[in-house]
């Protein structure tokens, strides 16, 4: 039978039996996670042993993950800059046995971007992360495989290239992830909009797909803002932009999806138009909760369901089971966790309440790379613990996607400001309730609304030049940044960002300057103190 003919009913259950004992493996892991996590690091130094970064290390001397923590020391993403370039420019193994399929971008600028190998070997760890996720997904939600299902995908920002070495920059599609595991079954249930580098264009084109299937009956997407992205033109009444749109799809639809589609904005949620719909995934935790939260009104009646922790770089928990967070995916990569007092542990030395940062080890060449991503522990899940996405790392920000960093927003602003004089400056993010989240430019000394608005458009050109940042202006995701004048003089910048810190929890001796505001109490707390 064709795949394309088959229902995706039929597809979910050819997926579902294939992927049995992809489960039973993990779950057996489960139960030791320790054990699962050394076959891992030790299969992973064993095939990578000849490359450049494995002779550098002497993989070929390491034999428990005790020794590996003492020979490879920790990278930061800038401490791995040099051999990814190394990945990018050699014909030789730099830091896999195998050749990547392709390279896949991550954040920073266009001049500051990494492009993270994707090999056969790290496709497989992705893969296998996705087959336990999706198969539990459906085992707990049974009726989302009763219809179409919609997979968040968006047109890329840079076309597909090619590196110095002919190895690929960027996937054909989000598919090739897929390859031919088990999940692959599930692509004949997949709504694919038309993809364009026309952001409006593309919007308007994913919207009118949505609307005019009735049988949708899944959504997942990353960021809920991803989702209430798209959906303006439904609700937003006093949108004159999404007004047109709107008109466009209705007159494009038949007769009975207009009729639904009136329903659904007189009601003021979507059941008339999906009445099969039955799970929407996207992040619930970390700053992404009280979006997911006001996203649930348009969706009455249907059941939501998390995302792990997945990145460009790796995955570091599934999506699987009952109970609070996600366990960690040990089936995947080899994974450390750093804690604030510094000390380095493996999964089994995670303690319920503890916070770290995560540790990559893949099948792709990472090694020690810290994700700056912030878990806290929250459950077990047999002897494996449950993680929650707590934040980025303590100097960036993440609120929808755009991975903002201190090292991008002190560019920004030591750029922007030597065009306007001496004045205090700092990027405060906003997770508005009213309005899309945004970053707000606090100014202390003596500047003009003129010449604030000035250093604000400089300052948001600036930023546009980091990749994320301008992917999720460019989305609608993330809102303009705006700009507060503080008044006084430049050193009152510092002294409202002492109280806010402490306001915030934070010691007073702890309190260090900043260009950006990372921790998002604090900036809750500065933007009440300073609330025109």
């Amino acid at each position: 039978m064709d795949a394309s003919a088959r229902s995706p009913a039929d597809a979910w259950r050819t997926f579902t039996r294939a992927a049995q004992p992809d489960v039973d493996r993990w779950l057996a892991s489960l139960e030791a996670p320790g054990d699962a996590q050394a076959q891992r690091l030790m299969a992973l130094l064993a095939a990578n042993r000849d490359t450049a970064f494995g002779r550098r290390f002497g993989f070929d001397r390491i034999g428990s993950p005790a020794q590996f923590r003492e020979r490879v020391p920790v990278h930061a993403a800038a401490d791995f800059l040099p051999w990814l370039d190394r990945v990018s420019h050699e014909t030789v193994p730099v830091l896999t046995a195998e050749r990547p399929v392709f390279l896949e971008r991550t954040s920073g600028s266009t001049a500051r971007q990494k492009l993270i190998p994707y090999t056969p070997a790290f496709l497989r760890e992705l893969q296998a992360a996705m087959i336990v996720w999706l198969a539990d997904m459906h085992r707990a939600c049974p009726a989302l495989g009763e219809g179409r299902a919609y997979w968040s995908m968006s047109p890329p920002l840079q076309a597909p290239g090619v590196a110095p070495n002919g190895i690929p920059v960027g996937s054909a599609s989000d598919l090739d992830y897929l390859g031919d595991s088990s999940a692959a079954a599930l692509a004949s249930t997949l709504l694919v909009p038309p993809l364009t580098g026309d952001v409006s264009t593309w919007r308007r084109e994913t919207l009118r797909a949505l609307v005019a299937d009735e049988t949708l009956a899944f959504i997942s997407v990353w960021s809920p803002t991803f989702l209430t992205s798209v959906l303006p033109p439904l609700f937003d009444r006093d949108d004159a932009d999404g007004a047109r749109d709107l008109a466009w799809v209705e007159a494009s639809l038949p007769a009975a999806r207009r009729a639904a589609l009136r329903r659904a904005i007189a009601d003021g949620d979507c059941r008339a138009l999906w009445p099969r719909l039955a799970a929407v995934s996207c992040w619930l935790d970390g700053p992404s909760q009280h979006y997911a939260d006001a996203l649930r009104t348009r969706f009455p009646g249907v059941q939501w369901l998390p995302k792990g922790l997945f990145a460009t770089e790796g995955v570091a928990s599934i999506p699987f089971g009952a109970g609070d967070g996600c366990p960690l995916a040990i089936g995947s990569h080899y994974l450390e966790f750093v804690r604030d007092d510094g000390s380095v542990c493996d999964a089994e030395g995670l303690r319920l309440g503890d916070e770290a940062q995560v540790l990559l080890t893949t099948g792709g060449g990472l090694m020690r790379y810290a994700l700056g991503d912030r878990v806290r522990v929250v459950g077990m899940t047999a002897r494996t613990p449950r993680i929650a996405f707590v934040g980025r790392a303590a100097a960036s920000v993440d609120l929808v996607g755009e991975k903002l960093d201190e090292q991008i927003a002190a560019d920004a602003l030591n750029e922007a400001r030597a065009q306007h004089g001496e004045v205090g400056a700092c990027v405060v993010p906003c997770a508005a309730r009213e309005a899309l989240p945004h970053y707000v430019l606090c100014v202390a000394g003596e500047i003009g609304g003129d010449a604030a608005d000035a250093l604000c458009a400089a300052v948001e050109a600036a930023l546009a030049q980091a990749f994320h940042y301008a992917h999720a202006r460019r989305m609608g995701q993330l809102g303009p940044l705006r700009v507060r004048r503080l008044g006084g003089s430049p050193a009152r910048l510092g002294d409202l960002l002492q109280h806010a810190a402490e306001r915030a929890g934070i010691r007073a001796g702890d309190v260090k300057p900043c260009v950006l505001v990372t921790r998002l109490p604090v900036a809750d707390a500065l933007l009440a103190m300073t609330d025109e």
